[in-house]
């Protein structure tokens, strides 16, 4: 019967303990991916995209060489033969495969006619809420641009653009020595991003290239997205970024209706892009693109917002340089994330149109959701011959009048367009990876290992998700940057941790069980316990000892 007690006395702990260790981090799952305040390879400097993410936009396996920002663009070269880019280090992102020969992977014709999107690995906007990085390229900031996101529902904060295109000028004084070609030299710009973000956000990084030629292409570099304090930026007036940021109208009163499509009198209801060879106008009670600057006026005209309940089609009239489908184009935007949820071409019996003769075309909206707000965004970003698009009498309209029109007349609508922006868990283990080693690098190199700063180190591992965690410690993962972060982990806790006793084992899995392969020295590799967890084993030690003293005593006294 003692011993019964006895052990039941000692099991209180242990039952404790197994009631309220952790099993997995807390943490907000929209906020899951890891991030500290620096993107990860901000400055290409590993010589590839690691740390970020390509999202291809246009027709998959129909054109599958039309992914923009290709691994091979990251190169130390010069543009067009001569010209200096004005990176910073040994890499930046370029236009071409080879900048300094007409040759390679991709070459400029190649290169200007693809599109897509980069995303960066996320980062947690912290210190005084400034970033800086360098753009070149982006001729029309509607349709090239670098866009700042919140990680927890892709809500587009601000928009950059590089207005200082082709300004040779402006790049002589940044870049010191004469520049006579700006056309892909990269600019400085910095934000205050917490203009329009709260200290704290998880946010991330997005390079926009949505069209093809007339330099809708961007070269970058020198992503910073972490200073400490407000005067560390210190930019001049040609250095300071401008939010272009779209502007809808109507959100909060958006109805099931076009506001404004038929364009009898003027242009209310509807917004356009600031290009500055705008070329959108009213004109013979329609909309055209060459109503300023001819064929070489372009830009964006951009409607109110509607919902899609009732009726969920449109109906309008289109004519123009229909055939060039990769310039003049219409959108379906979703308000707030402003990412494009539908893309329409002309007709597909119109494909080699060039013309100013209405034809009549019908979009289905029928894949958009009923509780979201969206807005047209009727694209020309063509500069050349045949640059125009006149469009008229825009309607939302019935299923009935869909059903009952000829096949023929509905646009071509283009698919492979990326819905979200999301990193997958082998990608956000990558990207801790390889930020893991170089964060160690320096230390490594200098043999000072026990500096590294190891509680940071484990914080940041901390806000992984779980699926994350566990491929990271899974001992038949592979991916390069995950294996090197494991190997130079387990050698620093084998060289440091005796004589760092504050150090934590921190690569876990989400049930905090570690990764322990043969070197690891497993035995010796705790478990993290928090504050509270801790503050719990002491509970559990006072009612031990509570439950020992009691012990001894009814023994006492049975003597």
């Amino acid at each position: 019967m003692k011993k019964r007690i006895l052990f039941s006395l000692l099991s209180i702990p242990a039952m404790i303990l197994a009631v309220y260790l952790p099993t997995a981090t807390s943490q907000n799952e929209a906020e899951a991916a890891y991030a500290p305040y620096q993107i990860v390879n901000g400055g290409f400097e590993t010589g590839d995209l690691t740390g970020w993410k390509v999202f291809r936009l246009w027709k998959g396996s129909i054109e599958p060489g039309m992914a923009a920002f290709d691994s091979s663009l990251i190169h130390g070269e010069n543009y067009f033969t001569s010209n200096p880019y004005h990176r910073d280090g040994n890499y930046q992102l370029g236009i071409t495969s080879h900048a300094n020969k007409d040759s390679g992977p991709i070459v400029w014709d190649q290169a200007s006619e693809r599109m897509g999107y980069l995303r960066s690995s996320n980062f947690i906007l912290g210190g005084s809420g400034w970033i800086s990085f360098k753009l070149g390229g982006g001729r029309y900031e509607s349709f090239a641009y670098m866009s700042v996101r919140k990680v927890s529902d892709d809500t587009e904060v601000a928009r950059f653009g590089n207005r200082h295109y082709g300004n040779t000028t402006v790049a002589t004084a940044q870049y010191g020595p004469s520049i006579s070609n700006a056309e892909a030299f990269m600019f400085q710009y910095y934000y205050d991003l917490d203009l329009v973000a709260d200290i704290g956000d998880y946010l991330y990084i997005l390079l926009c290239d949505t069209a093809a030629y007339d330099w809708s292409i961007l070269s970058a570099d020198s992503f910073v997205t972490y200073y400490s304090v407000a005067s560390e930026p210190s930019p001049s007036a040609d250095q300071t970024a401008t939010n272009i940021l779209p502007t809808v109208e109507g959100v909060a009163g958006a109805t099931n209706a076009i506001v404004n499509g038929t364009f009898d009198t003027d242009l209310t209801g509807w917004t356009t892009s600031g290009d500055y060879k705008l070329g959108w106008g009213r004109k013979d009670n329609a909309v055209k693109s060459n109503y300023a600057n001819g064929d070489g006026g372009m830009g964006i005209l951009r409607s109110s917002a509607f919902v899609v309940t009732t009726n969920k089609y449109i109906k309008l009239n289109w004519a123009g340089g229909l055939k060039h489908d990769k310039q003049i184009f219409i959108s379906v935007k979703e308000t707030g994330t402003n990412i494009e949820k539908l893309r329409y071409v002309r007709r597909s019996n119109l494909d080699g149109t060039e013309s100013e003769s209405y034809h009549n075309h019908l979009l289905d909206l029928t894949s958009l959701s009923d509780s979201k707000v969206y807005y047209l965004e009727l694209a020309d970003a063509r500069t050349g011959g045949w640059g125009i698009s006149y469009i008229d009498s825009i309607t939302i309209t019935t299923q009935t009048e869909w059903d009952g029109t000829d096949a023929s007349n509905r646009a071509v609508s283009i698919f492979d367009l990326p819905l979200s922006f999301t990193v997958n868990y082998v990608q956000e283990a990558a990207t801790y990876g390889a930020y893991f080693i170089d964060q160690t690098a320096s230390y490594c190199a200098a043999s000072n290992g026990g500096e590294v700063p190891w509680s940071t180190m484990a914080n940041e591992y901390a806000t992984l998700s779980a699926d994350a965690k566990n491929y990271f410690v899974n001992l038949s993962t592979t991916e390069a940057n995950v294996v090197a972060a494991r190997d130079r982990f387990v050698h620093l806790w084998n060289v440091y941790h005796a004589s760092h006793p504050a150090w934590t084992y921190f690569l876990v899995n989400s049930s905090n069980q570690p990764y322990t392969p043969a070197s690891a020295n497993p035995n010796s590799a705790p478990m993290e316990l928090d504050t509270t967890n801790l503050y719990l084993v002491a509970v559990a030690g006072f009612i031990f000892l509570i439950g020992i003293g009691g012990y001894l005593l009814m023994r006492r006294r049975h003597a």
